[in-house]
């Protein structure tokens, strides 16, 4: 295992209630849920799944049993480790008047995961994570980015746009690699973050931690407020299927909770737009009004509903905003003003469309065949006025393999081969 790198900032255990941020009765409710939901559970597997000490859970069990909503059911674990109290190991189980009150409370919410962090220790936290400078250079875009073909202006476009940590405009002709550069410039913005798990404010909970955007980082780490998990930055991508309610919160009024915005999620990380101008129900102007404001003051406004107000969180993404339409397309030139950089992604060169179909060989365990791909520059996109993109490489060797598994050949790059697979891959203009 790793440790820790020194520029991560590790959020301190709380060692109190008052030191989770958390009133405690909304502490004694979701420990009520918990038990409702499981029927009963054993003390310490009841703090790991609100992610609190049990030291500090025992205070809110103690309390609920002396209000008759659960008692002990005897001591159920004997391995206890040395920090651990007695109590951990004993055994909980929710009464039937437990029950009653469980069921008021679910009512209103249904959260019952580990315990919200406060949005003023969230906010703390992000300001400290956003502190970190990580120096991007040229020698770090080249490292990055060697697995892609691109042209040597791409990189110097978009490094200072990545060091200065702005939004940026990538667009160019489809099938060019514009998704991959974002994913790959993820990784240049920094060490690892901590993620909340679950955020509180003003009596509601917000449902923080997304699996599909928030990867953990397995560290052996000293100890902590495990309300939050360490992850690698992270990258949220949506394309033309982006909603506007997508950007605020949402409330599920069935489970009564909230789940963060996309941006939100994104936080101390990158936020792509792919397909920039695509979406169906959300206009470009639209769109970049709605992300103005988070761009120039470094803070969001979400509106808390069934609280009746509106809350102030950071805003530390770098927004990459992708598309094949030209920029002028699609908006006029004071909102161009606001995204500061601009990187045209254009087609590939001969010299790295062939580069890319031997990359793309060696990937897939295929001889490359130098006479074959010059026949196929010449026959498929010369002779027809057809556009190299780098994708089509992949794409092609794909069909390529398919057409010689269901013929029942060697998969190598053969002149018909790769004719049927361009006969299955491209569209005839006069058809």
């Amino acid at each position: 295992m790793v440790a820790a790198a020194p520029s991560i900032t590790l959020p301190p255990a709380p060692r109190t209630a008052e030191e989770t941020g958390l009133p405690f009765s909304f502490l004694c409710d979701l420990a009520l849920k918990i038990l409702y939901f499981n029927g009963g559970m054993v003390g310490r597997d009841l703090a790991a799944h609100v992610c609190l000490p049990f030291t500090l859970l025992e205070q809110t069990l103690r309390f609920l049993a002396d209000q008759g909503y659960c008692s002990s059911a005897g001591m159920q674990v004997t391995n206890l480790a040395s920090h651990e109290p007695l109590a951990a190991g004993m055994g909980y189980t929710i009464s039937t008047t437990g029950r009653a009150r469980a069921r008021e409370v679910i009512d209103l919410n249904q959260y019952a995961g580990p315990a919200p962090v406060p949005i003023a220790t969230y906010s703390h936290m992000v300001e400290q994570q956003r502190a970190i400078d990580v120096p991007i250079d040229r020698a770090r875009m080249h490292a990055t980015f060697a697995h892609l073909v691109l042209p040597e202006s791409v990189l110097d476009h978009l490094g200072p746009a990545l060091s200065a940590r702005m939004a940026t405009f990538i667009y160019g002709p489809p099938g060019n690699g514009k998704t991959s550069i974002a994913d790959a410039a993820g990784t240049l913005l920094g060490p690892p973050i901590f993620v909340p798990r679950a955020l509180y404010v003003h009596g509601e909970v917000i449902r923080f931690l997304d699996p599909v955007h928030h990867i953990e980082v397995d560290r052996d780490l000293p100890e902590h407020d495990r309300r939050w998990m360490l992850a690698e930055r992270p990258v949220v991508k949506v394309g033309g299927e982006l909603q506007p309610q997508q950007l605020d919160l949402g409330f599920d009024p069935t489970l009564g909770f909230y789940e963060a915005s996309l941006q939100l999620k994104a936080n101390g990380g990158l936020f792509l737009i792919d397909d920039f101008g695509r979406q169906q129900n959300l206009s470009p102007r639209d769109l970049l009004n709605r992300l103005i404001v988070p761009l120039e003051k470094g803070l969001d406004y979400l509106n808390i509903a069934r609280a009746g107000t509106s809350i102030a969180v950071p805003f530390t993404s770098v927004l990459l905003l992708s598309t094949n339409l030209r920029p002028q397309n699609l908006m006029d030139e004071a909102f161009l003003r606001r995204v500061r950089f601009k990187v045209h992604v254009p087609n590939p060169t001969a010299e790295d469309y062939l580069e890319i179909w031997r990359r793309t060989c060696v990937k897939e365990g295929v001889v490359f065949n130098l006479a074959a791909i010059t026949r196929l520059m010449q026959k498929q996109y010369a002779d027809v006025g057809r556009d190299l993109h780098g994708a089509h490489p992949r794409d092609l060797l794909n069909h390529t393999i398919h057409v010689a598994r269901y013929m029942g050949r060697p998969v190598q790059l053969d002149e018909d081969l790769l004719d049927l697979a361009c006969a299955t891959y491209f569209v005839e203009a006069d058809v």
